[in-house]
């Protein structure tokens, strides 16, 4: 690291040294001009010392003692001034005036050499020049073209630039600075925009034309700065053609070049050469760190920023909930067993009956009561359920006195365990069921904070294509923001309302993209723009039918079905079956399905989903049986999760055939655990989806006969092929519906460009 900081160093005062050398030709006379340098050099944070052996260097080629003292002694006496003065008192600002006028007065003075009228007007221009050369050196040395600047800060850079070109074409004649100039256009081209490389066409213009007193060279540079912009985003090679080409023309055409020294053409061709064997690689490297510096990083970075403190927060309350579920377990009330339960009894029957009898001394006596033969009939009052007079042994009943009151507080107590039972079972499911939610957010929240956590990767070179595309169609964009790759692409427009309406709009994206996209989110900023967030279109899209017919003598059917977006590109589809028909189907079917519905739109896993429905029908007290299909969909890949939980048969009708999807599990609700059948496949276009309930599979008689009727629609529409199943299912029932009866097909097919 300290290497390459040497290096940036050492640049910094080449580039200095150049700067002092160039200004000093300026006017071929070694005059001062450079000292304005100098005050910019020191404000910009440079090592007096070298800054000023550097500067005084310039002064030797003019072989003259007195021109260098005369030089050399000015930047001495605004060093030592400027050094003491940072030291003792405080960093020069407004001071440098007065420093910069006493440090020009041995020019002003002493250099005879030179008219009273030029000294003066020397020395004004070089302490006004003192004023702007700090910004424009901060520019040079310290920010570059990696930070932004403001029109100050790049009127002074500028200045500084052109008086240095200016004493270069002096010293050797505007042409070696000319190509300088073209090298500086084509590399402009491909790192700036247009803007910044016409600009820069114009400013290294300056220094010939004033040195040659003709727009000449002005015209060679916008020209060439003309044919570079019109190809640049094309090839390097064809910006090098015809930037050639320019020149060229310009030679054997015009006579701006005002030569016919072939060693000046020789001469112009080195920077299109160089230009065209820079590296790609290397102009891409630099461009991008470039980029990094824009005005618009802010908002990127706050971007990432909020995702990242989001994702942040989002671990943190999933940390609770994954503590809720451990302290949960850890304080799980652990059962007592059946045999406990009855030596509790035994030993409270002993305590609240025995030992208050007025007998229990004759009992004693005869080596009574046996806490062992009690216990048994503990045991067998448990397993009755209630425990009767005839119950008791004989022996038993021969020697207790009070059997009668024995009997009725061994039947109270075990009331009283079957109701703290039947409390704890509910307690414990219960648990059970906050224990699978608590699990289930805090791994939908974990999902969601890591998708958060991915840092968003910026795509600009396609930003710039966005813009220079829907130009083209008519289609002014302010604002572009692209990243993510894959399916999780995002644009993000602003742009006029009306431009969203024309046919160009979709169409033009996806000759930048080469994939379909869809509007995702719209919002209107004012009555002219708005804000547009499009996302990869999926390759697939679906329709739906249902046809549904409700059991002959009933109102209302059980059976309910559901489709969901789960997101922009998967989709639930469920059909479920409530046990029996009416009213009460009815609302166990909704409240089932609408359930699962909420559940998976909240991001839960199956394996939380399905047991906390099962419980929640199984800890009803009527019987709210349901059977249960679901599908979900993903229309980018075309992959398919089916569920099936006591459902009868589903059906795929692909091209070739006709698949069926079987479940071998018990309906939702019968048993404390869910096991529910899944099957995995891939679909296609074309490829059709058929839930039905057990209404319509009853009907059909057997899955053979289903299959051989299903062969014969594949061609249809999801809604006549619904249809048309329903028709046949009644047919077969005799034109009567004995069950509630529903159709729900769902066909894929390639998305529209």
């Amino acid at each position: 690291m300290k290497k390459n900081a040497d290096y940036k160093l050492a640049f910094k005062y080449l580039l200095s040294f150049a700067g002092y050398f160039f200004i000093t030709l300026a006017d071929g006379k070694f005059s001062p001009f450079s000292l304005a340098l100098l005050v910019g050099n020191l404000g910009a944070g440079l090592n007096p010392a070298i800054s000023f052996i550097l500067y005084a260097v310039t002064f030797i080629p003019s072989l003259s003692a007195k021109t260098i003292a005369i030089g050399a002694g000015g930047g001495a006496i605004f060093v030592s001034l400027y050094v003491a003065l940072k030291k003792f008192v405080r960093t020069p600002s407004f001071e440098i005036i007065p420093l910069t006028v006493l440090s020009i007065l041995p020019f002003a003075i002493a250099a005879d050499g030179f008219p009273v009228l030029y000294r003066i007007i020397a020395s004004v221009c070089v302490v006004a020049a003192a004023l702007v050369m700090t910004s424009g050196a901060k520019v040079w040395l310290l920010k570059g073209v990696k930070y932004r600047v403001s029109t100050d800060e790049f009127i002074a850079a500028a200045l500084i630039y052109c008086a240095a070109g200016y004493g270069a074409c002096a010293a050797f004649t505007v042409y070696p600075w000319i190509a300088f100039s073209v090298l500086i256009i084509l590399f402009c081209s491909s790192l700036f925009p247009k803007g910044l490389t016409a600009a820069a066409a114009v400013i290294t213009a300056i220094p010939p034309c004033l040195c040659q007193g003709s727009f000449g060279p002005m015209g060679i540079l916008c020209l060439t700065a003309l044919a570079a912009m019109a190809f640049a985003e094309r090839s390097k090679l064809a910006t090098v053609f015809c930037s050639v080409a320019v020149q060229a023309a310009l030679w054997i055409l015009t006579d701006v070049y005002k030569t016919d020294d072939v060693l000046y053409a020789v001469v112009m061709l080195i920077p299109p050469v160089v230009y065209l064997f820079t590296p790609a690689a290397a102009l891409k490297k630099i461009k991008d760190g470039i980029a990094l510096y824009k005005s618009d990083n802010l908002g990127r970075y706050s971007a990432n920023l909020s995702r990242s403190a989001i994702s942040g927060k989002l671990y943190e309350i999933a940390a609770v909930f994954d503590e809720m579920t451990s302290s949960m377990e850890k304080l799980k009330q652990k059962s007592l067993s059946e045999d406990a339960i009855r030596e509790n009894t035994a030993e409270e029957v002993l305590a609240s009956v025995c030992a208050n009898c007025s007998a229990l001394g004759k009992c004693r006596n005869k080596g009574q009561p046996d806490f062992r033969q009690l216990k048994e009939i503990v045991s067998f009052g448990f397993a009755k359920g209630k425990l009767n007079l005839v119950d008791l042994p004989r022996a038993f009943s021969d020697c207790c006195s009070y059997p009668e009151t024995v009997t009725e507080a061994v039947n109270k107590l075990i009331k009283q365990y079957e109701r703290e039972k039947e409390n704890a079972e509910a307690l414990e499911n219960a648990g059970k069921l906050v224990t699978s939610q608590t699990k289930g957010l805090s791994d939908a929240l974990k999902g969601l904070a890591y998708s958060m956590n991915k840092q968003l990767e910026f795509e600009r070179d396609t930003e710039k294509k966005l813009f220079k595309n829907l130009a083209g169609c008519g289609i002014y964009v302010s604002e572009a923001l692209v990243f993510g790759d894959g399916t999780d692409s995002e644009i993000n427009l602003t742009l006029p309302q009306k431009s969203l309406e024309k046919p160009a709009f979709l169409k033009s994206i996806k000759e930048i993209t080469g994939y379909n996209v869809v509007i995702t989110s719209k919002v209107n900023l004012n009555h002219e723009l708005a804000a547009v967030t499009l996302k990869r279109a999926p390759t697939l899209d679906a329709a739906f039918g249902i046809a549904r017919a409700t059991k002959s003598d009933k109102t209302r059917s059980g059976d309910t079905h559901s489709v969901t977006q789960l997101s922009e590109s998967k989709f639930l589809i469920a059909l479920n079956d409530g046990m029996g028909s009416g009213k009460e189907a009815e609302a166990t079917s909704s409240t089932a399905l609408s359930l699962v519905e909420t559940f998976y739109k909240a991001g839960l896993s199956s394996d939380v989903i399905l047991p906390t429905v099962n419980k929640l029908l199984a800890m009803s007290r009527a019987d709210d049986f349901t059977a249960l299909d679901l599908g979900v969909v993903d229309l980018f890949t075309g992959g398919a999760d089916f569920i099936k939980i006591g459902s009868p048969y589903s059906f795929i009708i692909t091209k070739d055939a006709v698949k069926i999807i079987e479940g071998k599990s018990l309906p939702l609700g019968i048993l404390e655990e869910v096991n529910p059948t899944i099957c995995r496949t891939s679909l296609k276009s074309g490829d059709v989806i058929i839930f039905m309930s057990d209404g319509i599979t009853d009907a059909f008689g057997s899955s053979g006969d289903l299959v051989a009727f299903l062969s014969s629609q594949k061609a249809l529409n999801p809604k006549t092929l619904a249809d048309n199943i329903l028709e046949k299912a009644l047919f077969l029932s005799g034109g009567e519906a004995k069950d509630d009866m529903t159709a729900f097909c769902v066909r894929l097919f390639d998305r529209a460009s």
